[in-house]
């Protein structure tokens, strides 16, 4: 009787272990991961770019400059597939007393200054609320940001002041 006991244990185990073995030969995973997709980017001079640099340092008090950019979600004839969320950032020292404003068709959307927080490198970072693009027409977000320096700041400390300002796009699929 024993010996019964003892076979059909034996038999068991040898049975839960080949079931193991085969369950994980015929079982698999795969862990996948994709690069960075950059889903919208800024149409300046003809460049697709997620970053506009733009040096302030020539203006003078009472001088305002503008730049004009867009944000597609088309690229080579070919529209996104997905709706596409977008936050612009304006990065800048602000050393110069400059009055920075961003208008997306001629509205005004964001004006850059003090109240915003600024980041490890002391630079003053403004945020835009969230833009979207989407998925099921031809979009084209057109963007003005008007600088101008103030024209009661006109002594010589403030001559020739390094500034600059850059405007970085954050993009991201909707879900």
């Amino acid at each position: 009787m024993r010996i019964k006991v003892l076979i059909i244990i034996i038999s068991l185990l040898i049975l839960t272990f080949s079931l193991g073995i085969t369950y994980s030969y015929f079982n698999s995973g795969v862990v996948a991961s994709s690069v960075d997709q950059k889903l919208a980017g800024f149409v300046f001079n003809s460049e697709v770019t997620d970053r506009l640099e733009i040096p302030v340092g020539e203006l003078s008090p009472g001088e305002s400059m503008s730049h004009n950019f867009s944000i597609t979600n088309v690229k080579n004839n070919t529209r996104s597939d997905v709706s596409i969320l977008y936050e612009l950032s304006i990065i800048t020292p602000h050393y110069a007393p400059l009055v920075i404003n961003l208008y997306k068709d001629n509205t005004l959307v964001l004006t850059c200054d003090e109240t915003y927080s600024r980041n490890e490198n002391n630079e003053l970072v403004c945020k835009t609320n969230s833009f979207e693009l989407s998925h099921t027409r031809n979009e084209l977000n057109t963007f003005e940001l008007r600088i101008t320096f103030d024209g009661n700041y006109n002594t010589e400390e403030y001559k020739n002041l390094i500034d600059y300002i850059n405007v970085e796009i954050k993009s991201y699929q909707k879900i």
